[in-house]
């Protein structure tokens, strides 16, 4: 057979062996490179799913209520109410989750309440519950006055980004601008004093089985539950809880659940935002007071900001009847 390829390429025998050679060296380093890509991709994913399964592995638990754990319970009984949202959503771009909670009963249900969505700034919620932990258990005082450096600020959302280097404020305050305003200095500061690691066990602690700090990601029934713990059970003092929805109420984003809310009545909230996300969520403390979380992705905004209003509305309605 070789002498035949020969004969038909009329070539030498050493240059068919030249040609062997070269055939093997051009192979070997597209072997090479291809191994290399595989192993970089394998390394990047790799440190990803080691670090997600250590963090596990290692992260103390601790209980914090001996209460059962309140999960979303859809019945029968709600597929009117989830057929409504599901009718609004629907003909709209992009993907959203809906998750509706009776704060008196327990009671819930939901709209793709358990898909993973991106959590922007509804990522400070549990930053914020974990400085106040932290200021009830004496590890530090929300009195401390905390001057801004250089690699302090980030762009975005609140004020603190345009005050000077050396600006001095106390965490409370802090923690008042991530509710009102949703400040992205304040929340860059605070975590990085607490550290991302005792969030996240706050987190599983809570029993937020979908939501990870470090790789802002939650679901609505997880945002559900932590304002269904925050508010039912012991998690602060009575006085820290309130002053936390405080910061949640009136804030400079009324946008979006409040907009569908009728005048008078308070709903501690938070927004989320990106670009493909607009979400919201809170209480409603109407006559019969409610858990609404609203998350978003791969939206359009102007669609986005025009059917979350038409939930909570629809939602409230819901309620009231």
């Amino acid at each position: 057979m070789i002498e035949i390829f020969k004969k038909k390429e009329k070539i030498s025998d050493k240059d068919y062996r030249q040609l062997r050679r070269n055939r093997k060296i051009v192979l070997s380093v597209l072997a090479g490179t291809l191994l290399i890509i595989f192993g970089v991709i394998a390394y990047r994913d790799g440190r990803l799913v080691l670090r997600k399964f250590f963090r596990q592995l290692v992260a103390p638990r601790t209980i914090i209520s001996s209460k059962e754990e309140t999960t979303v319970t859809p019945t029968p009984a709600f597929a009117r109410e989830k057929k409504e949202i599901a009718d609004l959503v629907s003909p709209l771009k992009g993907n959203y989750g809906v998750f509706v909670q009776d704060l008196a009963s327990g009671k819930s249900y939901g709209y793709n309440e358990d898909q993973v969505f991106d959590s922007a700034s509804l990522n400070k919620l549990p930053l914020l519950l974990a400085l106040y932990r932290e200021a009830e258990a004496g590890n530090l005082d929300l009195e401390t006055k905390y001057s801004l450096r250089v690699g302090d600020k980030r762009p975005g959302a609140g004020s603190l980004q345009y005050k000077p280097v050396g600006y001095s404020l106390t965490y409370r305050q802090m923690a008042e601008l991530m509710g009102k305003q949703s400040d992205n200095t304040a929340f860059n500061v605070v975590s990085r004093i607490l550290g991302e690691e005792k969030v996240q066990r706050l987190i599983d602690d809570l029993g937020l089985k979908k939501t990870s700090f470090v790789d802002w990601e939650t679901t609505p029934a997880d945002i559900g539950l932590f304002f269904y713990k925050l508010y039912t059970q012991n998690l602060l003092i009575r006085d820290d809880r309130d002053e936390l929805l405080s910061f949640l109420t009136e804030t400079i984003w009324e946008d979006r659940i409040p907009t569908g809310i009728p005048n008078g009545i308070r709903v501690a909230h938070k927004v989320g935002s990106e670009i493909g996300v607009v979400s919201d969520a809170g209480i409603v403390f109407a006559k019969k007071p409610f858990i609404l979380a609203i998350l978003s992705r791969g939206v359009l905004e102007k669609e986005a900001k025009e059917v979350l209003p038409k939930i909570a509305e629809l939602v409230y309605k819901q309620f009231e009847k």
